[in-house]
């Protein structure tokens, strides 16, 4: 395949892409670098916090008491904004997917045979500012409210809630409404009901029926718990059964040792790390001795900015996902080698995947110290998507640029290789036009004034051409002067031959041997003149096209009386014509058309074979009129070129005894006749047979044939 300049300049153009490739390669490089950035910039972080919380142990004052079984403890999540006490759950969307399911491994009582459908429930407690909120989604298919001139509080269902006061006091309050809507708490003995039950108006909450059940939402205010609180719902499917059936809690409630912790976040220290977790993907966390959440700041999903490339741009680096499922969002606990490590004295960094391995959490634990004691953890979060979008950022700041360029390069290379082609292509058929079909100079002017090489290249031909032109008018003017002064000495000669001859006899001394030699002398200048004669027809029959005047004529009518004249010029020789029996108008010489089938006969009766017919074939090829002319005989030499039969001076003719020069100008002047008149000849072997073909091609006109007489 022949590349064209336009392609190899668009190839070239290919190796810019070298250069998004090497800083691609750089930037990939560039990740080591922002991962040990990552990580110091995390363990500064965390130890900068933890340094401001050295030696301040009554932050960290509050213990796990070892009784207290784990999934008993209650953890307050921090909540962005305070709950609507109105039965809608869309404002606990928070932290809705921390709440927890008690059902029967959390029975406290029961009577008969459980089933989840008679009474369960899901709960989940967060922190707002002073408050603190309780939702529970309880399931229970028969509901029982307390009727309203009842002072008894444990014949209906009813939600208890006991708790340790700040004063140390153990209480127990019960919610037991007589229908949906707004309710409120009694405080009860701790053992046993009382008919003494007094009315508080701290504890604030609404029941809201759902279908399968009913949803409560409480409120109870910070500075009302301590260190412990529980939570238990029973059920009572009375009115002839109004003793609890089912009991469930968060923890066993019967007195203080069971009673599960809660642990709500220090405000203190969220007030600290506040400030210092603000940046944006980053996430603080701060531990006590049994590795739970004192508080926490920030948030480590972000959002990047979007490119219309990132598709593309995925294709090289990983996609800085902000869809990954974070674990850890809403924990009470850490837990991991770090925070391990730290709470040991040793800060430490770990680096580990999502749950959905949609993201790389990298962590950063330092210990906090109060009396050289470790009495705590700062924990700094960030993900690696930070570093993916430096990268991405960089690789799309890089390739937008290199796009660019190479679109603004390219354009320019391919801009100045479509010119060079049109300029090249240009001097080539100026080149081509220059010379015709038969070899003569038509102009000379194909220069051009640029000063680059093309210019001198077209400068050259030009040059070329000119000396080329000069010397094909002298070979033209050749024959003539060659005719002028060869005629005069062979007049001379001949007129002396003819003289001594006509002295010879007269005095009648004429000799035999004299006589063959006079005749010899005779011939030899007839053949010269001959030749003269011929060299003079092909100079004078160029000179004579460019003077011709044309004529539409009938090519039919005019091939047919040809024929019929070679029929009477040669009876020796046979001749079969087939015309076209509808006129073919063509718009030319007559003469000279004549002139070429006279050469073409005459070239088939050389080569043709006494006992077999010379055709002659005139119809339509399309727009065409084609004239064949075939003989029977030899066929055309193999090494033999069809171009070369019709130049000049060329023959191939086998040395015969004729006497009769033969200079190959026969043909030649068939191409000129044919060429003048917008056509072509082509010569290949007989299909038929032994033989050769000769075709003429010759353009038709449209318009119509004048009528001729037949004697014209």
């Amino acid at each position: 395949m022949t590349l064209t300049i336009r392609s190899k300049v668009l190839l070239l153009s290919l190796t810019l892409f070298s250069i998004p490739y090497v800083g691609y390669e750089y930037v990939r490089e560039m990740e080591k670098y922002l991962r040990d950035n990552l990580e110091n910039s995390l363990q500064e972080t965390a130890k900068t916090v933890a340094g401001v919380l050295n030696d301040r142990p009554l932050l960290f004052s509050r213990k796990l008491v070892d009784t207290v079984k784990e999934d008993e403890q209650l953890f307050a999540h921090t909540l962005k904004t305070p709950i609507q006490l109105d039965g809608d759950l869309e404002d606990w969307n928070d932290i809705v997917a921390q709440i927890g399911t008690y059902a029967e491994k959390h029975i406290l009582k029961n009577t008969g045979n459980y089933d989840p459908n008679s009474l369960s429930f899901q709960h989940v407690l967060g922190k707002h500012r002073a408050f603190l909120y309780a939702l529970f989604k309880v399931r229970d298919d028969k509901i029982i409210y307390r009727e309203t001139n009842n002072l008894r509080l444990d014949r209906s269902d009813h939600l208890q809630v006991v708790t340790q006061e700040p004063n140390g006091q153990f209480y127990r309050y019960i919610i037991a409404p007589s229908g949906p809507g707004w309710i409120s708490a009694y405080k009860v003995p701790i053992h046993g009901d009382s008919p003494k039950a007094e009315l508080t108006n701290w504890i604030q909450g609404d029941w809201h029926i759902v279908p399968g059940g009913y949803t409560i939402e409480l409120r109870i205010p910070v500075n009302k718990v301590d260190d412990r609180l529980g939570f238990a719902i029973a059920d009572i499917d009375g009115p002839t059964e109004l003793d609890i059936k089912t009991l469930i809690g968060t923890s066993a409630i019967q007195n203080l040792e069971t009673v599960g912790k809660i642990f709500i976040p220090s405000p203190d220290i969220e007030q600290i790390i506040k400030f210092s977790g603000d940046a944006p993907g980053r996430r603080l966390w701060v531990l006590d001795q049994q590795k739970r959440v004192l508080a926490k700041s920030g948030d480590l999903q972000r959002e990047f900015p979007h490119h219309p490339l990132n598709n593309l741009y995925s294709l090289l680096l990983p996609p800085a996902s902000e869809q990954f499922k974070d674990d850890q969002a809403r924990a009470a606990r850490l837990e991991g080698e770090e925070v391990n490590s730290a709470l040991k004295g040793q800060a430490e960094i770990r680096w580990s995947a999502t749950s959905d391995a949609q993201a790389v959490i990298v962590s950063a634990a330092f210990p906090v110290f109060a009396d050289g004691q470790v009495i705590g953890a700062v924990v700094a979060q960030e993900t690696t998507n930070s570093i993916l979008a430096v990268q991405r950022q960089a690789i799309a700041s890089l390739f937008n640029k290199t796009l660019i360029i190479f679109s603004v390069v390219t354009l320019l290379l391919l801009i100045f290789a479509n010119r060079l082609s049109v300029r090249l292509q240009q001097l080539r058929n100026q080149a081509e036009v220059a010379i015709d079909p038969n070899g003569r100079v038509t102009t000379t002017k194909i220069g051009s004034t640029a000063k680059d090489e093309i210019g001198d290249l077209s400068r050259s031909f030009s040059a070329i051409l000119e000396r080329l032109k000069q010397y094909n008018t002298y070979l033209e003017g050749m024959a003539s002067r060659l005719s002028h002064e060869l005629r005069t000495p062979l007049a001379v000669v001949k007129s002396s031959l003819e003289n001594l001859e006509a002295l010879d006899l007269q005095e009648g001394r004429l000799h035999s041997e004299s006589h063959v030699y006079t005749e010899r002398a005779k011939d030899g200048i007839n053949r010269l003149n001959m030749i003269i004669t011929r060299l003079s027809e092909a100079t004078r029959l160029e000179q004579a096209l460019q003077n011709a005047d044309r004529e539409i004529f009938n090519l039919t009518e005019l091939v047919s009386s040809c024929v019929a004249g070679y029929r009477l010029a040669f009876p020796d020789q046979l001749f079969q014509a087939e015309l076209a029996r509808t006129p073919i108008a063509l718009n030319g010489v007559p003469d000279l058309i004549a002139q070429m089938l006279d050469k073409l006969i005459a070239n088939a009766i050389d080569f043709s074979e006494e006992s077999n017919p010379i055709k002659i074939l005139l119809y339509r090829d399309k727009q065409l009129a084609r004239l064949d002319v075939i003989n029977r005989g030899k066929t055309l030499p193999p090494e033999i070129e069809q171009e070369q039969l019709f130049d000049s001076m060329v023959s191939f003719r086998p040395q015969t005894g004729k006497k009769e020069p033969h200079l190959g100008l026969g043909l030649y002047i068939v191409r000129l006749i044919a060429g003048f008149h917008g056509g072509f000849v082509k010569a290949s072997n007989n299909p038929e047979g032994a033989g050769a073909m000769f075709t003429v091609l010759l353009p038709m006109t449209e318009k119509p044939v004048p009528l001729l007489g037949k004697g014209e």
